[in-house]
């Protein structure tokens, strides 16, 4: 049943027709949620210096992500250069995530709760820095067989320029892990503004001078902007970097266990975040991974605020817990939970109605298909933050197994999904594994949050009408 409403969606007069009668329940809806989201907002206010510099570092990513939909999607040929490019950018950020999930976030953890004792500094360094140098060794090794595995010529410089990348961000993304355990949202926001906003502007000038065509050259901007990040990596943690000391062999079997359940949590990411595009390639070829490249962009807005709160919600669950402050932290995760939701059911009222206008309007014509995509995920958005959420305060307090159950659990879903739906629907196919894969997400992450902090849907839906009652009666 799930399956066909989500088809029906793709056809747009059918979904006009049907939700019309409907108008005025709608708008009532609408009412009572924007104060709860308000509301529940104003009762964050607490936290409220930390999560707008959260927020401003995660608008980085959508003035790059909005570079990428207004020009690089509108110029690149559909079936070949932009095929190419979404592979290749989709290898570098896979990479960039195992590496992160293996290394990096056993650092921020111990750092971010005060357990980085003498060691743990120079294990993760290590072990973020080997991870990255064996994947980008791969990615070069697999580069003259790719064009074939994908059928997309000209691949095999793509994931060249992929590997390059990933050699490059290795001191900036090791400093972007210090700086998110510090919570220090200024520096970090100086050191993320250096590649999207560099990146950004060499995409947009090539565009107006009428230069940008090629795959190669979206690449090349994206190493250039990395490389000018890495620059300004030192001078953002001059002076205050971890002692460097030998690791005990107990340091260095901790951080790998940590990073063991990590990497199984952050194989489950890079499944719906990245890999979709290769299944897809590897099914359909170039051109529907164009079309869903297309769709998925907008997810990067969809997500942006879950990302930002996850800067903070990793390492403040990881604090509260260790100070045993359990009750505050799961008022915080109800609130932060309620409002996102609140936010999201706002936004994509606008976005089911109006799909096919926003894809018009954005790609002039070029994707005329992709406005049902872009339909289907904005349904997958709402479980989104759902389980990342629940991810991360799992996590935080120390819980990886449980995320990591949930997370292969989900990987068996969505490769049964991709290979059932991928090639015979293509590009609907892909999204419609996504939504498919974050729904099973969201309910066993949410399951193992409930064990943990007795949290659920009803609890989340308690806190947000509680806050709105409240400010209501003031």
């Amino acid at each position: 049943m799930c399956a066909l409403f989500c088809f029906w969606l793709l056809d747009s007069d059918s979904f006009f027709l049907a939700f019309s009668p409907i108008f005025p329940y709608t708008i009532h809806i609408l009412c009572v949620l924007c104060v709860s989201a308000v509301t529940s907002y104003l009762k964050l206010s607490r936290y409220k210096g930390l999560a707008f510099g959260a927020l401003a570092v995660k608008s980085l990513p959508l003035a790059y992500g909005a570079s990428v939909i207004l020009f690089v999607n509108t110029h690149l040929p559909r079936d070949t250069e932009l095929g190419v490019y979404s592979l290749a950018i989709a290898t570098f950020f896979a990479l960039s995530l195992a590496g992160k999930s293996f290394a990096l976030f056993p650092l921020i953890k111990f750092q971010a709760e005060g357990a980085a004792v003498p060691g743990v500094w120079t294990a993760g360094v290590t072990y973020w820095t080997g991870t990255q140098l064996v994947g980008a060794l791969g990615v070069w090794l697999l580069a003259p067989h790719a064009p074939g595995i994908f059928r997309a010529p000209g691949l095999d410089t793509g994931m060249r320029w992929a590997a390059a990348i990933i050699l490059t961000f290795i001191p900036r993304d090791l400093v972007s892990a210090l700086l998110q355990s510090r919570r220090q949202m200024g520096r970090l926001f100086v050191l993320e503004a250096f590649y999207f906003l560099a990146a950004a502007v060499g995409i947009i000038i090539l565009a107006l001078m009428g230069s940008l065509s090629t795959a190669n050259q979206v690449l090349a901007i994206n190493l250039g902007a990395g490389l000018l990040s890495t620059l300004a990596a030192p001078f953002l943690v001059w002076g205050t970097l971890p002692t460097w000391a030998r690791p005990q062999s107990a340091v260095w079997k901790r951080t790998a266990l940590y990073g063991r359940d990590s990497l199984g949590i952050g194989v489950g990411d890079l499944a719906y975040n990245q890999l979709d595009y290769h299944l897809l390639g590897l099914f359909t070829g170039p051109a529907q991974v164009a079309l869903y490249f297309a769709a998925k962009n907008f997810f990067r807005f969809y997500n942006a605020v879950t990302q930002a709160i996850n800067l903070l919600i990793f390492p403040t669950s990881s604090n509260l817990y260790a100070r045993g402050e359990i009750a505050k932290l799961k008022e915080l995760v109800e609130k932060v939970l309620s409002a996102q939701i609140g936010l999201l059911v706002i936004i994509n009222i606008g976005v089911l109605l109006s799909a096919d206008w926003i894809v018009a309007v954005v790609y002039q014509g070029k994707f005329p298909d992709a406005a049902g995509l872009l339909r289907l995920f904005s349904l997958a958005s709402f479980f989104e933050p759902l389980y990342m959420v629940s991810e991360n305060v799992l996590y935080g307090i120390g819980k990886p197994r449980a995320v990591l159950i949930a997370m292969w659990s989900s990987i068996v879903i969505f490769v049964l999904l991709a290979a059932t739906l991928m090639p015979r629907f293509g590009a609907q196919g892909g999204a419609l594994t996504i939504l498919g894969t974050l729904l099973s997400l969201a309910v066993i992450t949410l399951i193992f949050l409930h064990r943990e902090l007795h949290i659920n849907p009803v609890t989340i839906m308690r806190r947000g009408l509680s806050l709105t009652s409240s400010i209501l009666r003031r």
